[in-house]
């Protein structure tokens, strides 16, 4: 039994692959890459084609790291089935919101916090953070701990289907304190500093589902949410 398993698995190293299927995991309709540029990366930019190659001889391993080279590309799983296909199974990364930098190029920030480079084939629904100061972020925003609370609530805000749709931008004084603007209604939102989350967003709901029905939408231009248990619309 061992000699036939043996023999088995040195003829089937021994075929070539005859097909490469690429799976790309769809976030939220948002591709950022696609088959081709995956296909381009496997074979190394046309140097170095797997298609045909004996599977004894590609080193998967290798292929996965090709193919997360691409900054769009948070994890590639890469292996051969019965037909001897190559099974190219992508996740993408997921980008949450995205960097105006008056001083720099724009960047997304995806959800682990890695800064990722805008992309000319889509561009994502995300809100637009606007930094009126620079900061010494490099490969990803939790480098500092303003960048980690940031971070927490960019989650908050995307976790939300309420604050996804709402929240249209989110301005960086250069004090770290934070405004938020709204998609549909005018007022800005004075949030203070990126804590207590929950505590504000509370007050902020309150705000859009009692407080502007009962005024009116367009009574107030000023939330400021800076008060601890309090309200102050202006």
């Amino acid at each position: 039994m061992l000699v036939i398993i043996g023999f088995t698995g040195v003829k089937n190293g021994a075929k070539p692959v005859n097909n490469v299927l690429v799976n790309i995991q769809d976030q939220n309709g948002d591709f950022f890459t696609d088959q081709l540029e995956i296909m381009s990366l496997l074979n190394a930019g046309n140097t170095d084609y797997v298609l045909g190659q004996s599977i004894s001889m590609l080193d998967l391993k290798a292929l996965e790291l090709r193919v997360e080279a691409n900054p769009f590309v948070k994890e590639a799983q890469i292996y051969r089935d019965v037909k001897g296909n190559l099974v190219v199974n992508v996740e993408q990364a997921q980008p949450i919101a995205r960097i105006f930098n008056r001083n720099g190029p724009d960047q997304y920030i995806d959800a682990d916090g890695t800064l990722l480079p805008t992309n000319a084939r889509h561009t994502a629904r995300v809100p637009i953070l606007e930094l009126e100061r620079s900061f010494s972020w490099v490969e990803n925003i939790t480098e500092t701990d303003y960048g980690k609370d940031i971070l927490k609530m960019l989650k908050y805000v995307e976790k939300d289907e309420f604050w996804r749709a709402q929240i249209a931008q989110i301005v960086i004084a250069r004090d770290g304190e934070l405004t938020l603007l709204p998609q549909v209604t005018k007022q800005e939102i004075k949030f203070g500093m990126p804590d207590e989350l929950e505590g504000k967003f509370k007050k902020l709901k309150i705000f859009y589902k009692e407080i502007l029905p009962n005024k009116g939408w367009n009574t107030y231009s000023l939330v400021n949410l800076k008060f601890k248990d309090q309200i102050v619309c202006e």
